[in-house]
């Protein structure tokens, strides 16, 4: 939507129910229109017929989305799609079992004909065929996940933190932060093959935790959880060439974890989050997935869970889960870096943000 007619539409995902790593305060999903011009968000519209609505997708045409509902199978943890209208709001129109614990990440394939989630508990992904209509056709076939790493509290088993289909649309890539691996599995007719064709080793103990990539597929950078540092690949026929490895933390921080990571859109730049430290890192990317540290800037709020760039790329939202808040900043479309603007937004418990 343009900026200069009804401002810029941003969906947010919240838990509405506390769990060991969040006391929640958010109302669901959340739909607000970015003013530029007074640098803050106008209300739109809530649903609040989910629970723990942690991640989203949304659909090219940007009319239909997709939750996860982040809880334990026993309790319901499922995948909904809803409707969404740029004036009503949302309407919830179905919903699956996410077969597995906590699912934390839900993705779209590129041609929007499968639903793809990642159950952070039990380590599985699960893919969704949709109908023409985006709906949610059947039950899901899912893709276990096993093995562990070397820390007994955070990789006891396999947690796969998000699926993310590939640039080239041939499978998908699964970051599993329990096991220090990203591994790409083919599509199957509409299902995901049973084994990976592609694993990437990350270091012990780092915990991989999402990932990016350039719009053509050549580069992949990979952000990971406790080595607080980004991990860039360049693809080498049909393997991926570890380049730069570079810390995502300004000089005397501690006691941090990194949560997003994002690409801007003129794929020069690269962002990732860090909670504790609640900041920003910018880099610069270079032809051959180099990276350069450009700086960090405050979050403007703590625990900064997810942020995302405008398709413009000229501002970046930021979601701080613990202060319960949303923070805008501007994009200097030459240098990357990035400036706050106006004032933080109480949004309870944010913890995903798209442009719709």
């Amino acid at each position: 939507m343009a900026v200069e007619d009804r401002g810029i539409l941003v969906v947010v995902g919240s838990y509405t129910e506390s769990m060991p790593h969040v006391a929640a305060k958010g109302v669901g999903i959340s739909l607000l229109r970015l003013d530029p011009d007074r640098q803050t968000f106008v209300p739109v519209a809530t649903c609040d017929k989910l629970r723990n609505p942690s991640y989203l997708a949304l659909s090219d045409d940007r009319k239909r989305l997709y939750a996860v509902e982040e809880l334990a199978e026993a309790e319901g943890a499922a995948v909904a799609a809803l409707d969404l209208d740029p004036q009503s709001g949302f309407r919830v129109t179905g919903r699956q079992g996410a077969q597995g614990d906590c699912p934390c990440h839900v993705a779209l394939d590129l041609d929007q004909s499968r639903l793809l989630i990642a159950n952070y508990m039990t380590g599985s992904v699960v893919c969704y065929p949709l109908d023409p209509n985006g709906t949610i056709a059947a039950a899901g076939a899912r893709v276990e996940r096993s093995g562990h790493g070397p820390n007994p509290d955070r990789q006891e088993g396999p947690h796969a933190h998000q699926v993310v289909p590939a640039a080239d649309g041939r499978g998908v890539f699964v970051c599993d932060a329990g096991t220090d691996e990203i591994l790409h599995y083919p599509f199957v007719g509409v299902a995901l093959a049973a084994t990976p064709d592609l694993i990437l080793k990350a270091p012990l103990g780092s915990l991989p935790r999402h990932l990016v990539q350039s719009a053509d597929g050549r580069m992949l950078f990979v952000v990971h959880e406790l080595g607080c540092m980004v991990q860039s690949y360049l693809r080498d026929g049909d393997e991926f060439r570890p380049v730069a490895q570079v810390t995502t933390l300004p000089k005397g921080a501690i006691s941090s974890a990194c949560a997003a990571i994002r690409l801007h859109p003129n794929g020069r730049f690269l962002y990732v989050s860090n909670r504790g430290d609640d900041s920003i890192a910018a880099f610069a990317v270079g032809a051959g997935a180099e990276l350069q540290p450009l700086g960090w800037i405050p979050t403007g709020g703590t625990t900064p869970r997810d942020f995302n760039i405008d398709p413009s790329g000229r501002y970046l939202v930021a979601a701080n889960q613990d202060s319960h808040s949303l923070c805008l900043f501007g994009i200097d479309a030459g240098s990357g870096a990035l400036s706050a603007l106006g004032q933080p937004y109480p949004l309870g418990s944010p913890t995903c943000v798209l442009f719709a």
